[in-house]
């Protein structure tokens, strides 16, 4: 069955009562991926893409509120450096036009560029439910193992909120520019109050922050010894592996040059 809801309450009482057995679907770039893979395809589809304000961008009370359904393309024209900067970097223009930032938050592939540059502002994930209501995930709870996250089966993600004074910055390195996914990538994100985050993608299960190369910064502030420091902490904290896109050497060492590098351009 497909569905096509016009309104977020008709699209949450649909959830509610089909559950794992229908697929949301935004722009529809993961679940194509998918059926291709597959001999048979979801038993129900939740088509998101006709909801009212469900593509909405605003920004209040000192905080940028994304919708679930925001393209990459829109999110690229953001001030908020290190997402706009990451969601230039995801596929080529066709996905950016149809990929949105809640496909990328549910399908939460250790590679997925969006979580990354979200993990490291510390956005929080808006889900909702028809009848138990909206709560806020931090993004650092969000995420609980490969592929899996905090959203329950019968919950839609409606959107993403962060703070607008944080400063970011993107790295990423892939086999090529379009179509391209990572072999790491690497945000870095630093609040007006001192707070620093360090997170890296495709080097570990899930997305995931360096908490030590964080410590390191946090205590001893930018510096050239620090910096140098957190980078080597860096490639202690993650946990990748080898595969056809590169050896699991080669990402613990690229860990390092991204926050190396990221970090000398916070510091200037």
């Amino acid at each position: 069955m497909f569905y096509q809801p016009r309104h977020i309450d008709e699209a949450l009482e649909i959830r509610a009562e089909l559950g794992a057995a229908v697929t949301p679907l935004g722009g529809g770039t993961d679940v194509i991926v998918t059926l291709n893979r597959q001999t048979s395809g979801p038993k129900h589809l939740l088509d998101l893409t006709h909801l009212e304000g469900y593509s909405d961008v605003d920004q209040r009370d000192g905080c940028w509120l994304i919708s679930g359904g925001v393209t990459f393309s829109r999110l690229a024209q953001l001030p908020a450096q290190g997402l706009a900067e990451a969601a230039q970097t995801v596929g080529g223009p066709a996905i950016r036009n149809r990929g949105t930032i809640a496909g990328n938050l549910g399908t939460a592939s250790p590679a997925g560029d969006g979580c990354v540059a979200l993990l490291a502002i510390d956005a929080e994930v808006a889900v909702r439910h028809a009848t138990r209501g909206h709560r806020w995930v931090p993004i650092a709870d969000y995420f609980t193992g490969f592929k899996q996250t905090a959203l329950l089966e019968d919950e839609l993600i409606t959107g993403v909120r962060f703070r607008d004074d944080w400063t970011s910055a993107w790295g990423k390195i892939g086999k090529r520019g379009a179509t391209n996914i990572s072999v790491v990538c690497c945000a870095v994100g630093m609040s007006p109050a001192g707070a620093v985050r360090i997170a890296f993608g495709s080097v570990a299960p899930m997305v995931m922050r360096a908490k030590k190369a964080e410590a390191i910064i946090t205590e001893g502030g930018l510096t050239a010894d620090t910096i140098e420091a957190a980078a080597a902490a860096a490639m202690e904290d993650v946990s990748p592996i080898d595969d056809h896109r590169a050896s699991a050497a080669y990402r613990r060492a690229m860990c390092g040059v991204l926050a190396r590098r990221l970090l000398g351009m916070s510091k200037e």
